[in-house]
This record gives structure tokens, C-alpha cells and sequence, in this order.
């Protein structure tokens, strides 16, 4: 199992990868103009008798052509891939390719200046859609493969300290920006994700709220029945919660909600099962990948857990301590009912627990 942090990091990574489909579409399609401008560069300065025209054009296209189309395309796949690992295979293959002409022109006594590396250098650390660790990455395999093209020339001294003081600073400053960039954009992604948990959840007893449960409930429906799995839906009402507010306070009320929406949301074992408060002392409970009968179980369960918290609850008609009644249903995947028949169907069978004596749960037979 992973660990609460660690699925964090993945979702933030999906969610990254997710959000910056159309950048990189842009990117492969810049990438490939670009390819095209230095071909045609290639041709006018080098023309068509030279002998490595043809070795120079090819490794351009063949190197690269081949993995933007790829990542251009798998940008369109759902779910999305690691487009941030495929980016950065893609411009390690445009980094190979510099130095390579590098080696190309030095063949026939071209000395082509350090522009073109500085260039790529400096567009590595303006890409979005990859990480401060993958620009460190490839910012410094370049400057190495550079530093090995220069030895392998026979460079004099002061080109060898020139590329070792613009690379150095420019990767230097790069990775500091870099990685102050992506502290932020964190930052902004973990405060959002903060603020649409806040907005999904009850501020009281820290349940998800009615909006949240409105708002995924149909897409788990339709989820279970992809995956072939039963759901118990169960309605959970605490039982006397009035007499209790009248005789203890509302504050301890309140403190009484936490404790019972605590509880209930401990029995979560599910990622899909759900805690919902619903609306005053009315609960909302979920559980994934059920059959009928676990679904009964777990039932009997609620009733039973909530019991033995022994809450007092001196005004109850029926014990000294508080208890509750739900209303169940099961839901089949192959099930007809929608998600308001459903509803009704575990509210009519609330109020059967109640009207049968309370303390209790009432499922409903229906197994459509």
C-alpha cells in the first residue's frame, strides 16, 4: 500500500501531466518546426554536395522525429501517461542531436559556436510540463556531452573555460529557478486541493457534505457497474438527537456529532467507501464491493459500533445511552434504480427501522 504521501505525489503528477496536454502538443509541434528551420539551414549553409549533408539531416529527423510524434500522440491518451518522463526522453534526443552535428561540422573543420547549446540549455529550463529534477537532468548530460565534444576536438584552454563558465551558470541558475518554480506550483496545487476539500467537507464532524456526495454519487454508480461490484447505501439517523440537544446543550451536541461521524468514518475500508453528513444528525454511509448479505453485515455493524461508544443519553425512550437506526439498501450493478429511487428506497427504510422500534437496521429486501 502506498503510503498517504506518496499518493498525493502520484495524483499531483497526474493531475500535472493531465492539465498540460495542450502545452505539450505545442511543444512537439515547435520542436518539429524547429527540426525543419535548422534542416533548411543545414542545406543553404552546408548545400547538397557536402558530405554531411545528408549523415546531418538524418540524424535530426531519425533521433527525433520519431519521439515527438509519439509524445504528441500519447498526449491524447486517457488515462494520461507520464508525458513529463516522454518530454524529457524527447529533449535528451534533441540534446544528443546538437552535439552530434557538433561532431559533424568539426569533421569537415567547422568550429559551429556555442549558441546552439546555450540555446538548448536555456529552453530545457523554460519547459512547464517537466520537473526541476528532470531539467537538472538534462542541463548537465548536455554540458557533459559538450565538455566530451570540446576534449575530443583538441580545444584550447579558454574554450574549455568559457563552456564551463556560461554552462556552469546557466545550469546553476536554471535548476535555482527551476526548483523555485516548482515549490510554487505546489504550493498552489496543495492550497487548491486544500480549499476543494474544504468546500466538500462538513466543517463540524469533518464527514464529506451533501455537495460532495451530490456531486460523485452518479459516477460511482456508474463506476460499480464497470467494475462489477455492489454498493450498500445505508441512511443513519441518531436516535432522540432533539431530547439530547434539550437536555445536555447544544455544544455538547455537537461534541456528540463529532464523536458518532469519528466513528462511522473509521469504518471506512474502502478508498470509494463513503462518510457523509447529510443534514443536521443524519448520516449518509457507503460501502464499496459488497454482496447483499456483507451489506446486511455491515449494517448491524453501524448500529452495533455506534452502541457501544456508550454515550449517555439520559432522555432516550430507549437506553440510558445514544443509539441510532439506519435504513439499507443494496445496489446491484445489473440495478435499474437511480440514484433518487435508491434514496427513497434507504429512506423508507429508515423510517421502518424507527417505526419497528429504533436501535436498529432495516434493509431492504429488493435485490433489483
Amino acid at each position: 500500500m502506498q503510503s498517504e504521501q506518496a499518493q498525493a505525489d502520484t495524483l499531483y503528477i497526474q493531475r500535472l501531466n493531465d492539465n498540460h496536454r495542450a502545452e505539450v502538443r505545442v511543444i512537439c509541434v515547435a520542436i518539429l518546426f524547429a527540426l525543419l528551420v535548422f534542416a533548411l539551414w543545414d542545406i543553404h549553409f552546408l548545400g547538397t554536395n557536402s558530405p554531411i549533408i545528408y549523415p546531418s539531416l538524418f540524424t535530426r529527423f531519425i533521433i527525433c522525429l520519431p519521439l515527438f510524434i509519439t509524445i504528441f500522440l500519447l498526449s491524447y491518451c486517457n488515462p494520461v501517461p507520464r508525458l513529463d518522463i516522454w518530454l524529457t526522453l524527447g529533449f535528451l534526443s534533441v540534446c544528443t542531436t546538437t552535439v552530434i552535428i557538433h561532431f559533424y561540422y568539426q569533421s569537415i573543420f567547422i568550429t559551429l559556436p556555442i549558441d546552439s547549446i546555450l540555446l538548448c540549455v536555456i529552453v530545457i529550463y523554460f519547459i512547464p510540463n517537466i520537473f526541476a529534477y528532470q531539467k537538472a537532468f538534462l542541463g548537465i548530460v548536455m554540458m557533459v556531452m559538450y565538455f566530451i565534444f570540446l576534449i575530443l576536438k583538441d580545444p584550447k584552454l579558454y574554450e574549455l573555460i568559457r563552456a564551463a563558465v556560461y554552462l556552469g551558470l546557466l545550469n546553476l541558475a536554471g535548476i535555482i529557478h527551476s526548483i523555485s518554480f516548482d515549490r510554487q506550483r505546489r504550493a498552489i496545487y496543495n492550497k487548491n486541493q486544500f480549499l476543494k476539500e474544504m468546500a466538500r467537507t462538513d466543517q463540524l464532524t469533518g464527514a464529506e457534505n451533501r455537495h460532495r456526495f451530490d456531486d460523485r454519487f452518479n459516477d460511482l454508480l456508474e463506476q460499480a457497474r464497470l467494475e462489477n461490484q455492489g454498493i450498500a447505501v445505508a441512511i443513519v439517523d441518531i436516535d432522540f438527537f432533539k431530547q439530547y440537544n434539550d437536555h445536555y446543550g447544544h455544544f455538547a451536541g455537537d461534541e456528540c456529532l463529532i464523536k458518532v461521524a469519528q466513528t462511522l468514518l473509521h469504518l471506512k475500508r474502502h478508498p470509494l467507501d463513503s462518510c457523509i453528513r447529510f443534514g443536521g444528525e443524519e448520516f449518509i454511509l457507503i460501502k464499496y464491493g459488497v454482496n447483499f448479505e456483507q451489506s446486511v453485515g455491515w449494517g448491524q455493524k453501524i448500529i452495533a459500533t455506534i452502541h457501544q461508544l456508550n454515550i449517555p443519553h439520559e432522555e432516550s425512550e430507549l437506553d440510558q445511552r445514544l443509539t441510532v437506526s439506519a435504513g439499507l439498501i443494496h445496489w446491484q450493478p445489473n440495478s435499474a434504480l437511480t440514484r433518487t429511487q435508491l434514496m427513497k428506497l434507504a429512506d423508507d427504510a429508515l423510517y421502518k427501522a424507527k417505526r419497528n422500534g429504533r436501535n436498529q437496521v432495516h434493509v431492504h429486501m429488493s435485490k433489483v
